[in-house]
């Protein structure tokens, strides 16, 4: 392995989520100068979700996670630079360095609107479904629906696929939209932040990630947006309708 220390990421998973948190991570690294990823692995960080689960979370979301980046990877013994998984250090990197890693995966728009539906161990951040299902009877297109990660059903560069070929991926925050997030794929984030029991979605928690109402990434391109509307069907049809003028506009 023939990079320098501050050419690697350490991802010690004794102390960093086994989650999509890590795709915000490498976008982080990237800015930096990292080139290779050095996983910990043996150990998992305490969150609220089992053993069995953080090992099925390595599989599906951490380990893949590193390709769509063009990155490499190893397995060992601690080394290189610890980088901050959160989000504020995504956002004060680009500010500083006017740089951020995009995952490295082609962009089409094909005539598709993708909805991820949030169910999982946080309920004040699940997806209110009937009002997704009404959005989804009315849409003007064809709705792919997809489900979170929690069942690890879908390979995550096959989500990523979907995602970078919709017209629009429509999602409250959740993990997935990380994906959309550090890429250019289009999409469109409903209640970007939760309510004070939401937990990492509350207002205080984002508001120390650098997340405050009508914020948007700093990075991002004409077709993603985050919305701090409700996930209502009215919410989100406006939302889409504005998204579909800036289309046109831009076209």
């Amino acid at each position: 392995m023939n990079y320098a220390d501050n050419e690697i990421l350490l991802y010690d998973l004794g102390n960093r989520p086994a989650s999509f948190d890590f795709v915000t991570c490498c976008a982080t690294a990237m800015a930096l100068g990292c080139k290779h990823v050095r996983f910990v692995y043996g150990n998992w960080k305490p969150k609220n979700y089992s053993i069995k689960q953080a090992e099925e979370r390595w599989l599906s979301i951490v380990e893949p996670a590193a390709a769509l980046y063009g990155l490499t990877y190893s397995i060992g013994e601690r080394k290189g630079l610890e980088i901050s998984h959160m989000l504020r250090a995504a956002i004060d990197t680009y500010r500083h360095t006017g740089k951020i890693g995009k995952i490295k995966w082609p962009v089409t728009h094909k005539d598709y609107v993708t909805l991820t539906m949030r169910k999982s161990r946080t309920p004040e951040r699940d997806s209110k479904e009937d009002e997704w299902r009404e959005f989804a009877r009315r849409c003007d297109r064809k709705v792919i629906w997809i489900a979170d990660n929690e069942d690890s059903s879908l390979h995550l560069h096959d989500r990523m696929t979907l995602y970078a070929n919709a017209f629009v991926n429509i999602m409250v925050i959740n993990g997935p939209v990380t994906l959309c997030v550090h890429s250019d794929a289009p999409y469109i984030c409903m209640r970007t932040i939760g309510c004070e029991k939401s937990g990492s979605t509350s207002p205080k928690f984002m508001a120390g990630n650098g997340i405050t109402p009508g914020f948007q990434f700093p990075w991002a391109n004409e077709n993603q947006r985050m919305s701090y509307l409700d996930d209502t069907v009215a919410n989100i049809e406006f939302e889409y309708a504005a998204f579909q003028e800036r289309k046109r506009i831009a076209a």
